[in-house]
């Protein structure tokens, strides 16, 4: 929980429903408020609406590429597009190559989790740790989720 004492918000940006719906399921168990979209778009207008603390985002969405994605959070001035340039950013893909985890870093990831995670929650706790970090405290209110792809 943040100062407010709200549960931390997670946005599940995912295309595949299956996918979406776990995470969903899981995440709202472990007491975090769950919302879902469908695509980068959807994602981005989120991101402006709901200011969350981390960025969880998958580099294979079906409306545009999650790096594009990447590239607006950091080219964002945090005032006319409400979005924070310094964002954590945690991308959850199935593209797990040495180059798509250097090519995400080098574009301004803080972290990469190759789907599918070992845990959800293992790869949760890990976007906590960055929230933490950014924020100075162990919980916070938003976290966003954007991911796409197949439960293994």
């Amino acid at each position: 929980m943040d100062v407010t004492g709200a549960a931390p918000g997670v946005l599940v940006v995912e295309d595949d429903e299956a996918l979406a719906g776990y995470l969903d399921d899981n995440l709202s168990a472990d007491g975090f408020r769950v919302s879902c979209a469908r695509g980068a778009g959807e994602g981005l207008r989120a991101l402006e609406a709901r200011r969350p603390d981390l960025l969880v985002l998958d580099l294979m969405l079906a409306d545009a590429s999650g790096l594009a994605v990447l590239d607006r959070v950091r080219a964002s001035d945090g005032l006319a597009s409400r979005i924070d340039p310094a964002l954590p950013v945690m991308i959850l893909s199935g593209r797990g190559s040495e180059a798509d985890r250097v090519r995400g870093f080098a574009r301004g990831a803080d972290d990469y989790v190759v789907k599918p995670p070992d845990s959800v929650f293992s790869a949760v706790s890990s976007g906590m740790r960055l929230i933490a970090i950014r924020i100075g405290m162990p919980n916070s209110s938003h976290v966003l989720i954007l991911a796409s792809g197949r439960i293994a």
